[in-house]
């Protein structure tokens, strides 16, 4: 039974709680993925499942899986994570799905009571998710995220409807998902559905009672491969799905435009540069390496470097990035006040001449990937 503080808000029996099937793809998977599935199948909801789906499961992962009791789905080999989701989904029971990565945590006892109070009258939902972690890496995705979390909040609360969402962490009706068609075979799996979800007008929500922690990157190198494939499934999206997008965009400028500035302020700054000062020379130069960059990996902070080049020349002197900059550290102090996140206000600087300069120029690099050269291929990824 669910905990006297847990169930004051669902209302209602035990019996008329809808069944939750939590859904957690994984590859090989590890203690991250052990933790996760005993703290969800120890958590105050009664009416729930845990199903993991795994590919290539390393040995004493799947037996301890196995005595923890959950639901497996185990492939002795890699056949990516489209493939384990729609394969859970067939062996769930659940009204409500929820899936989540293998690599986030869950802090709540009543977090799954929490998801399904909050997706009452609604058809999906993206649920908040914060970075552990206190290496500078781990406090600049923080900050990262809090954008994240406020630009899928002003999707639900100004507009009702989502085109995109964060897989780590979501939950859907059963009923949405099959209207959907399930998930489709592409490198973005989660945005793909999210789009769906717009195109069928189902009703969206943001899930700010409850959260996960995601976990950063170990290392700016692996940050770098994650990100390098998160830039070639975002340009094949783009590339796929712009004429929706850009009926989205009319139909939503208000909420959709300022969720893109949240999330790239260095748009505006690197707009800025091009326009204010006269760095023609140099402004070629970050480009031609950026595209290159597209193919050789190697050129990424070369490129990086001289782009952050470009957006510093006279900032000691430029008023307007110096605004911009003043205009974003507090915004980031007051979402995170909202998000009921951490600030990491001191290091916002660094976030938006740094961290976010190598951020666009790898997106940057690979739109050129993608729409110039015509590549979607991720390396040690299986769609």
């Amino acid at each position: 039974m669910c905990s006297s503080g847990c169930a004051d808000g669902l209302g209602g029996g035990e019996a008329e709680l809808p069944a939750v099937s939590v859904i957690i793809p994984a590859y090989r998977g590890g203690r991250e993925l052990v933790e996760l599935v005993e703290r969800l199948l120890g958590d105050s909801y009664p009416r729930k499942e845990v199903i993991v789906a795994v590919d290539e499961p390393l040995p004493d992962v799947a037996e301890a899986l196995e005595k923890l009791g959950c639901k497996l789905v185990v492939s002795n080999e890699r056949r990516g994570k489209v493939h384990a989701l729609n394969e859970a989904v067939k062996l769930s029971s659940g009204e409500v799905l929820v899936f989540l990565d293998d690599d986030v945590a869950v802090e709540d006892e009543c977090f799954l009571g929490k998801i399904v109070e909050a997706m009452r009258g609604y058809d999906v939902a993206d649920v908040k998710k914060v970075i552990a972690g206190r290496s500078l890496l781990a406090r600049l995705v923080r900050i990262e995220y809090v954008a994240v979390n406020f630009a899928s909040m002003l999707l639900a609360r100004l507009s009702g409807y989502t085109v995109a969402f964060n897989g780590a962490a979501f939950a859907i009706r059963r009923e949405a998902l099959e209207s959907l068609g399930g998930f489709p075979a592409t490198l973005t799996e989660d945005f793909d559905l999210g789009l769906k979800c717009f195109l069928h007008r189902l009703r969206y929500t943001f899930v700010d009672s409850t959260y996960v922690l995601n976990y950063p990157p170990a290392s700016w190198s692996e940050w770098y491969r994650q990100r390098k494939r998160w830039a070639i499934g975002v340009s094949d999206w783009l590339r796929r799905n712009y004429r929706v997008l850009l009926k989205a965009v009319a139909e939503m400028p208000h909420v959709l435009l300022p969720g893109l500035v949240l999330l790239l302020p260095s748009l505006i700054t690197f707009a800025m540069t091009l326009i204010l000062y006269n760095l023609d020379r140099f402004k070629a130069a970050a480009l031609l390496l950026i595209g290159l960059s597209s193919l050789v990996s190697q050129l990424l902070p070369v490129a990086t470097l001289l782009t952050l080049h470009i957006q510093l020349a006279y900032l000691l002197t430029a008023a307007p990035l110096l605004a911009t900059l003043l205009v974003f550290t507090t915004w980031h102090i007051a979402a995170s006040k909202k998000l009921s996140m951490r600030s990491e206000a001191y290091l916002y600087p660094l976030y938006l001449f740094f961290y976010q300069v190598l951020w666009l120029v790898v997106l940057l690099a690979g739109l050129v990937r993608v729409l110039v050269l015509r590549r979607t291929d991720v390396e040690d990824w299986v769609v």
